[in-house]
C-alpha cells in the first residue's frame, strides 16, 4: 500500500501505509504498524520492551534517570544471586537460581531504550517465567503426592514467578490485582530487609508424619534454601523494586 498523507488541522497530518504515521496536534503523535507507538500530549515511556504513555494529568513515578538507577540495581542483584547459586549445589542451587532469573528479567523491565539493546520481545519472558513456575507447581504435586516435603520457599518463589509473567503481560493488568501485588511485594520487601523471611525456609509443606521411639509423632524434614550469606539487601531490593514497577506500570496504564 502507497503511503498517503491527510491533513487533520493546523500542523496536523495523517500518513497511512506500511509502519503508518499519524500526527494530531502539537507534538502528538500516533505510528501503527511494526513498532507502533503511541504518544499523545504526555510522558512517553518504555518499559519491558513494552511502549506506554502516561496521558495528561496522571502520574509517571518512574523517570528515565530512575528507571537507569534501578536497572543497575538489578543488575547488581544478578551478580550478588549469581554467586550464590554458583556456591551452592542441590535444591539451594535452584533456588538461587530462581532469583537469578527474576532479576534479569526486572533488569530488562527497568532498562530504558539506551541500555537495552537486545530488543527480546516481551512474549519471551512470558514464556520463559510462565515455564519457570509451571515446573515449579509439577514438580511439587508430584513430590507432595507421593509424601515428600516441600520446603515453603518452593511455593513462595512460584508466586513471584507467576508475578513476573503478569508483569510481562501489561495489556492485561487488572488494578485491583496490581495493587495487591504492590502490597505484597512491599510487605515481602520488608520481611526481607528485617530478616523474618529466613524464618519460612526449613518449613515444611506436606509430607508424612513419622512415629518416632518416644511416641511423638515428627515431621519430615526438608534442605534450607537460605544460604549463609545474608540476603537482607539483595532480596529486600529485589522485591521492592518489584512492587515499585507493578506501582509504576498500574499508574502509566
Amino acid at each position: 500500500m502507497n503511503k498517503t498523507t491527510m491533513a487533520m488541522g493546523s500542523g496536523s497530518h495523517m500518513t497511512m501505509g506500511s509502519g503508518s504515521h499519524m500526527t494530531m496536534g502539537s507534538g502528538s503523535h500516533m505510528t501503527m504498524g511494526s513498532g507502533s507507538q503511541m504518544t499523545m500530549s504526555g510522558s512517553h515511556m518504555t518499559m519491558g520492551g513494552v511502549s506506554m504513555t502516561a496521558a495528561h494529568g496522571s502520574t509517571n513515578i518512574l523517570p528515565t534517570w530512575l528507571a537507569v538507577i534501578w536497572s543497575l540495581v538489578f543488575l547488581a542483584i544478578v551478580i550478588v544471586h549469581a554467586r550464590h547459586a554458583w556456591e551452592t549445589r542441590g535444591q539451594r542451587q535452584l533456588w538461587h537460581g530462581g532469583h537469578v532469573l527474576m532479576a534479569i528479567g526486572m533488569f530488562f523491565m527497568f532498562a530504558p531504550p539506551s541500555l537495552d539493546h537486545f530488543g527480546i520481545p516481551a512474549e519471551f519472558w512470558r514464556l520463559l517465567f510462565a515455564n519457570a513456575a509451571g515446573g515449579l507447581v509439577l514438580w511439587m504435586l508430584v513430590a507432595l503426592t507421593n509424601g515428600v516435603p516441600v520446603n515453603r520457599l518452593w511455593p513462595a518463589i512460584t508466586v513471584d514467578l507467576a508475578a513476573m509473567v503478569y508483569m510481562w503481560s501489561p495489556n492485561g493488568f487488572v488494578p485491583a490485582v496490581t495493587w495487591v501485588l504492590v502490597a505484597y511485594f512491599a510487605f515481602v520487601s520488608v520481611l526481607w530487609g528485617t530478616d523474618r523471611y529466613r524464618e519460612l525456609d526449613g518449613q515444611a509443606v506436606g509430607g508424612r508424619l513419622a512415629l518416632g521411639g518416644d511416641g511423638t509423632l515428627t515431621a519430615t524434614a526438608v534442605s534450607s534454601l537460605v544460604c549463609e550469606r545474608d540476603l537482607r539487601v539483595s532480596m529486600g531490593a529485589m522485591t521492592l523494586g518489584m512492587a515499585y514497577m507493578f506501582a509504576a506500570m498500574q499508574l502509566l496504564m
